[in-house]
């Protein structure tokens, strides 16, 4: 398909896959183009943080003193979820949480290595969620520490409520993300770094900076912001 002479253009939502369509395929680079996905700014808004949090934390019965790390995603091996469980251990703060939204079908695995690491009462899986606002409400930082992954929505989504992120290098989120000021990138599979970075998030959300730059930088992948280049890119190609 790639190769195709009457393919005229291919969106990547991501630098990293089209740097991946380059390296695999033989196409002209002028035919990629790197379009971010888009948010709806108002429906994840950190205005809902102060209207849903404290219903959001009651559910959960965590305390205030507690920092809620949330991962959100299917496929729990290729986002990492087991890294995440690792770090929450190595991190060794009893006031640390893991709140897992997604499903999958070897759920079990993930719950036996929390038990096994002894943070299991720390370690919520909550399962599919038609509507995740509460929990970004309820949780103070985001955590994908993705193998894989082209470019997550929910980054999107958490970055526009206000939540800083702990992303991967492997996770096209990374791109957006400003480490140490909308959030912070580890390397996949570092269990040590990402403990480390758990603890550099809990330090610096008390200031509130990383809440505000976060958002910030969600305003800039607006759903109008995405139909304003796509529809670039298409009156580009019928010029």
């Amino acid at each position: 398909m790639f190769e195709s002479p009457r393919l005229r253009a291919v969106i990547c939502n991501s630098r990293m896959v089209r740097d991946e369509i380059r390296q695999d395929f033989r196409i002209e680079p002028d035919k990629l183009h790197v379009i971010y996905n888009g948010v709806d700014l108002e429906h994840f808004h950190p205005r809902l943080r102060d209207s849903l949090r404290g219903a959001a934390r009651g559910e959960l019965r965590c305390d205030a003193r507690d920092t809620l790390f949330l991962f959100v995603g299917s496929g729990f091996s290729r986002k990492g979820l087991d890294a995440a469980i690792e770090a929450l251990a190595q991190a060794g703060n009893d006031a640390y949480w893991l709140l897992v939204v997604g499903r999958d079908r070897e759920q079990g695995r993930f719950e036996a290595l929390a038990e096994r690491l002894g943070v299991a009462p720390r370690v919520r899986f909550l399962g599919g969620r038609q509507d995740v606002r509460p929990l970004y409400a309820a949780a103070d930082c985001f955590i994908l520490p993705s193998r894989y992954d082209p470019f997550p929505n929910t980054g999107l989504e958490a970055l526009a409520m206000g939540l800083p992120s702990i992303v991967s290098s492997r996770c096209g989120a990374a791109e957006v993300v400003e480490h140490g000021t909308s959030g912070w990138v580890c390397a996949p599979d570092d269990v040590p770094g990402l403990a480390r970075l758990m603890h550099e998030a809990a330090a610096a959300l008390p200031a509130g900076r990383v809440a505000l730059a976060a958002r910030a930088t969600a305003e800039r992948f607006g759903m109008d912001a995405m139909a304003s280049e796509l529809a670039r890119l298409y009156g580009a190609l019928n010029a």
